[in-house]
């Protein structure tokens, strides 16, 4: 792998270092660190391989979040392609989810909103691709977005040792052979292509409204809202979450109660009034949200602010 693991920076003097690093590295994410923040580690190594960046990330924050507005002010032309070298993480984009132990392999697109979480000290590397250079070479068809290419898989075991190869030697080779390893690996993601859906359920309809819903949580969602300002009809807007076995308010309704969750158990948030988190996050009515977040959870707010149990991700 890489010759040396990236020089880590600890506790909450670390954190800010971290947190300038992977701004300056990766783009805007946020960084939630988990609540002792004095146990905080981080650190992060950029390499160049032709014309991909090659990142090798260490960490034990919480979870790693873009937000729509992040990736617009970013104006990110890449693809992350993820490869896990050690520990678990599950990466969620366009309500996907990619669940990565060590050796697996996603696709993640920095154009869009996405959410890293990591179940333990994690390291993992990230080749940055051009959007354009995959997209050419998958003939102006859609790269499959947060789909876990397992390790023991036919083109996971292939590309696990590609990577592992090129990561080993990657500061020996001169630049040509740079360009042509960045070319090869390129063309082992071509098969990760998927047509592009004629319906209204196409993955890029519904990134933009994922995108669309995540940056106005706070707001009053109606579906006619929704529809108009994103631009697809309000069939349409239902059919896309249909197609994934999905419900409009159910996605909207869990995607509130995983920011609740997270603010009942963020130490920042430890003497907010239950009230004004519900409020926050669209539910107005605090029996309301009691009742559905123990649905969700298990637990009554309280009980979970109590418990200190960290919000497991809802899956949609």
């Amino acid at each position: 792998m890489m010759n040396s693991m990236p020089t880590l920076s600890h506790g909450r003097q670390g954190l800010s270092h971290w947190r300038e690093q992977l701004h300056n590295v990766c783009g805007r994410f946020e960084t939630l660190a988990r609540d002792d923040v004095s146990q905080f580690f981080g650190g992060i190594t950029l390499s160049r391989l032709g014309d991909m960046e090659l990142v090798d990330v260490a960490t034990n924050a919480d979870a790693l979040r873009r937000s729509a507005a992040d990736a617009r002010a970013d104006d990110g032309k890449y693809f992350f392609l993820i490869y896990q070298q050690a520990g678990s993480s599950v990466l969620m984009q366009h309500g996907k989810q990619a669940c990565l132990e060590t050796g697996d392999c996603a696709l993640i697109d920095s154009r869009y909103s996405s959410e890293f979480r990591y179940l333990e000290g994690m390291r993992h590397l990230s080749f940055h691709l051009p959007c354009d250079a995959l997209e050419r070479r998958m003939n102006g068809r859609q790269p499959r977005i947060c789909d876990t290419i397992a390790a023991d898989s036919p083109l996971g075991t292939l590309l696990g040792g590609f990577i592992r190869q090129v990561v080993s030697q990657h500061s020996l080779f001169d630049e040509r052979e740079s360009l042509a390893i960045g070319d090869a690996l390129l063309s082992l993601l071509a098969p990760l292509s998927q047509d592009v859906d004629r319906q209204a359920g196409s993955l890029r309809d519904y990134a933009r409204v994922v995108a669309y819903i995540e940056a106005r949580l706070q707001d009053e969602l109606s579906p006619e809202r929704i529809a108009r300002d994103v631009g697809v009809s309000v069939r349409s807007l239902y059919r896309l979450f249909e197609e994934r076995d999905q419900s409009l308010g159910a996605f909207i309704r869990e995607l509130r109660l995983r920011r609740c969750a997270e603010q009942l158990h963020a130490s920042s948030h430890r003497d907010e009034n239950l009230t004004c988190i519900a409020h926050r996050w669209g539910f107005k009515d605090s029996a309301h949200f009691s009742r559905t977040f123990r649905a969700q959870y298990g637990v009554s707010p309280r009980d979970y602010r109590r418990g200190s149990t960290p919000p497991a991700p809802p899956g949609h």
